[in-house]
This record gives structure tokens, C-alpha cells and sequence, in this order.
């Protein structure tokens, strides 16, 4: 088995996202003055869901990415899972961030973000009936 390198470039990429988006929920916190929850606050609560979404959809994607790599998906596949995966939580954090109604960037960052998680879940399957485990 060999360690997931292409996956630790698209984690190390979601993480920066990650952190940016965490750093604009603590400028937006401090703006606002509002330590805990939203108090009501839409622009400071829009802020925290961008954040979430992120956050509940990168750890399950990168996690089984790597299990996919590791156990022999070709490269340009992992390649091309993680970057669509990335842009589409690019876009649907600037689509959450600029309207909480449907946007482009919504729904086709949330596309983007289902087909991965599609694709690396039901590969990650096949890898274990094609194993010989079933």
C-alpha cells in the first residue's frame, strides 16, 4: 500500500479553505461582537453555515479519497475527484456567502461536492468486492 500523496495536496488545500473560512466567522465574531451562536445576527449566521458546510463534507470525502488511493485508484482519478471536489467547496462557499437563496455557486458547488463523495464511496466499495472480501 502506498501513502496517499496526491490526497495530502487536495487536504492540505481543503485545510487552507477550511482555515480561511474559519478566520472570517472569528473577523465577522469580533465585528459584531458576539462571542457565542449568531444572536440573531443573518450576515454572522450565513457566515458560520459557509464554515459548516465545509467542514461536514471535507473530512468523510478526504478520508475515503485516500482509502481509495491507497488502495490503487489510478492517480489522474484521484486527481480529478480532488479537484473537482475542491472547486465545487469553493463554489458553494462563495455562492452560501454572498445569498442565503439559490445561486450558482450553491448548486453547483453542492453538485460537485455529492458527485465526489458519490464517486469515492461507491469506488472504495468496488475496491472491496473486487478484493476478494465478499
Amino acid at each position: 500500500m502506498t501513502p496517499p500523496l496526491v490526497t495530502a495536496l487536495y487536504a492540505g488545500l481543503c485545510g487552507v479553505l477550511a482555515l480561511v473560512l474559519a478566520i472570517r466567522v472569528s473577523l465577522h465574531r469580533s465585528k459584531e461582537r458576539i462571542d457565542l451562536g449568531d444572536e440573531g445576527n443573518a450576515e454572522l449566521f450565513r457566515t458560520i453555515r459557509v464554515h459548516g458546510n465545509n467542514i461536514e463534507s471535507t473530512a468523510i470525502v478526504l478520508v475515503i479519497l485516500a482509502i481509495d488511493e491507497m488502495l490503487g485508484a489510478p492517480t489522474l482519478a484521484i486527481h480529478v475527484i480532488g479537484a473537482g471536489f475542491f472547486v465545487g467547496r469553493i463554489l458553494h462557499a462563495q455562492g452560501l456567502y454572498k445569498t442565503p437563496g439559490p445561486s450558482f455557486g450553491r448548486i453547483v458547488g453542492q453538485s460537485l461536492t455529492w458527485l465526489a463523495m458519490a464517486v469515492v464511496s461507491f469506488y472504495a466499495i468496488y475496491l472491496f468486492a473486487v478484493g476478494g472480501r465478499l
